[in-house]
């Protein structure tokens, strides 16, 4: 069966600094897949060489068997990939209802649909997100919490089969960041997820497999319980201590 995103030997360089060692990773469709380490092991970038933010110095980026290494971003998300970023990226002048609309009528680019169409579509997000009473108002009066459930709104519409979410309960208290947790796992329900957390309370209860990044190089990769025992990622973490709970 085809992976939905495969990395193969992924390099980044920027100028002498390499920030990225040959990454090489495969995420099975329908998988939820967690990307964790310390500060500054490349995680942020992984996931902009990905998107097609910036190009890898070297390697190839694989989404649905396409390689979609020197495409831009535009035409990745039109392969099927959808990104969320640490801080909210939703247009605050519109309302909530349209900046979902806007993103499910990017999903229809090649054919023509009847807005009504359209409009259902939005609605129907909106709802599964917990928005739906929020529709008419201006995103910038949601509160932190509301505008990163429209920012996965925004992904969800454009029904892309492939997610990567960057930090999407930072800045939360442990109770949104519950609230948090329960929503994506509900709403990404048969899709590909590539998921960027700090907090490794969510990394362990979403997770499928973990992969863990240090310096640039994958050195684990496993299921929750095997990433918690191992040694390498104890060290990585502490120095031979707890991997954070």
């Amino acid at each position: 069966m085809t992976a939905a995103l495969e990395l193969h030997h992924i390099t980044k360089r920027f100028g002498a600094t390499e920030i990225l060692r040959g990454v090489d990773l495969s995420i099975e469709k329908g998988e939820r897949h967690a990307l964790i380490g310390p500060n500054g092991a490349g995680k942020s970038t992984l996931f902009d060489l990905i998107s097609g933010r910036t190009r890898a110095s070297g390697g190839r980026v694989v989404l649905n068997g396409i390689d979609i290494s020197r495409m831009p971003p535009y035409r990745i998300a039109r392969c099927g990939l959808a990104r969320s970023f640490q801080t909210t990226s939703v247009f605050a002048g519109l309302s909530v209802f349209d900046n979902v609309r806007c993103a499910a009528s990017s999903r229809f680019f090649d054919r023509w649909l009847r807005p009504r169409v359209i409009d259902q579509r939005a609605h129907t997000i909106l709802d599964a997100v917990g928005l739906a009473s929020r529709a008419d108002e201006l995103a910038a009066s949601l509160s932190y919490a509301e505008q990163r459930a429209l920012d996965l709104g925004i992904a969800l519409a454009t029904d892309a089969s492939t997610l990567l979410l960057d930090e999407p309960t930072a800045g939360m208290n442990r109770a949104e960041a519950a609230r948090a947790l329960d929503l994506i796992r509900a709403t990404t329900e048969g899709r590909t997820l590539l998921i960027v957390e700090h907090d490794m309370e969510a990394v362990f209860a979403l997770a499928d497999r973990i992969s863990v990044l240090v310096r640039g190089r994958v050195i684990a990769m496993g299921t929750p319980a095997q990433i918690r025992a191992d040694a390498r990622v104890r060290e990585a973490y502490l120095g031979d201590g707890e991997v954070p709970r």
